[in-house]
């Protein structure tokens, strides 16, 4: 997902290292039901352009180390990859973010969804639905 992101000049090619360093140190699996989801980020460095990058894995998911849970993880049947260009923006994405996550009904949108642009205007409306703190 990351080099995709370069590919497209939103991120440095450094950031896919910068996000799986965070996350040996700062997991981001997040075990909400029925489907377990995860944000991987990294600061903002890395980040030339803000961008959120949705991700359907196979239908086994993707491991990932709980957020809340040391060594314990979840597979992540949707991912959520953010580059966001500043820390206060940051904030704002994944308050929202959290308030989509926790829809039950727009992750399975997600996990279901035949194409890119249908992920698109899922995520894009769910986002445009979600309270800010």
């Amino acid at each position: 997902m990351a080099d995709y992101l370069a590919s497209m000049g939103m991120v440095k090619p450094t950031y896919g290292q910068s996000v799986i360093d965070r996350e040996n140190e700062y997991p981001t699996g997040i075990c909400t039901e029925p489907n377990a989801v995860a944000i991987p980020h990294c600061e903002r460095d890395g980040v030339l352009k803000t961008a959120i990058l949705v991700g359907q894995p196979r239908k086994e998911g993707i491991t990932f180390e709980r957020i809340d849970a040391d060594k314990e993880y979840i597979n992540a049947k949707a991912i959520f990859m953010l580059a966001v260009d500043t820390d206060q923006g940051q904030l704002e994405v994944i308050s929202k973010l959290m308030d989509v996550i926790q829809n039950e009904k727009v992750i399975q949108e997600i996990i279901d969804a035949k194409t890119c642009e249908d992920i698109k205007e899922i995520v894009t409306k769910a986002f445009e639905n979600a309270s800010t703190c």
